[in-house]
């Protein structure tokens, strides 16, 4: 049956003609939705993670540093711990740390020590491409002082 004067099927034989297609169109749009979101929260979780890391490599390795009398000792433990932190947060091992110290050595009584960290966090599934290190780098500095009324090193 046709529309007077048109030449055009009615609504209903247009319609049905169309099953099944929404459902076609959801899983392809969804799909296109998903992916990108779902990258999205893999990244920002080891932009986090690195956060997490870079502030504590730098408060524990300042601390270390400001208590350990022995700078090479200091210095082995400090990476060591360091990529103990690294390992636990899934991040690539490296030396991310940088100290400074206001007295030579560093646990000379009334200095301060300063610890800064930088990380390079990864993209997902970009490795290849980008290799180890990512186009964000996260940074955290933490300052400890150095008991001035404990005997010199």
């Amino acid at each position: 049956m046709r529309a007077a004067g048109h030449g055009h099927p009615p609504l209903r034989h247009r319609l049905h003609q169309e099953d099944g297609n929404a459902l076609i169109e959801f899983v392809v749009l969804s799909a296109a939705l998903l992916i990108p979101s779902l990258y999205l929260v893999l990244t920002l979780g080891n932009v986090q993670a690195a956060v997490f890391a870079a502030d504590t490599i730098s408060r524990d390795v300042a601390r270390i540093h400001a208590v350990e009398t022995d700078p090479d000792r200091a210095a082995q433990r400090a990476a060591e711990h360091s990529a103990m932190v690294l390992e636990d947060h899934g991040l690539p091992a490296g030396q991310v740390w940088e100290l400074s110290c206001t007295k030579n050595p560093c646990a000379t009584p009334g200095g301060i020590v300063t610890a800064q960290v930088r990380i390079a966090v990864p993209v997902p599934g970009l490795g290849p491409v980008l290799g180890e290190r990512g186009p964000v780098t996260v940074g955290a500095s933490h300052a400890a002082p150095v008991d001035q009324y404990r005997a010199s090193p």
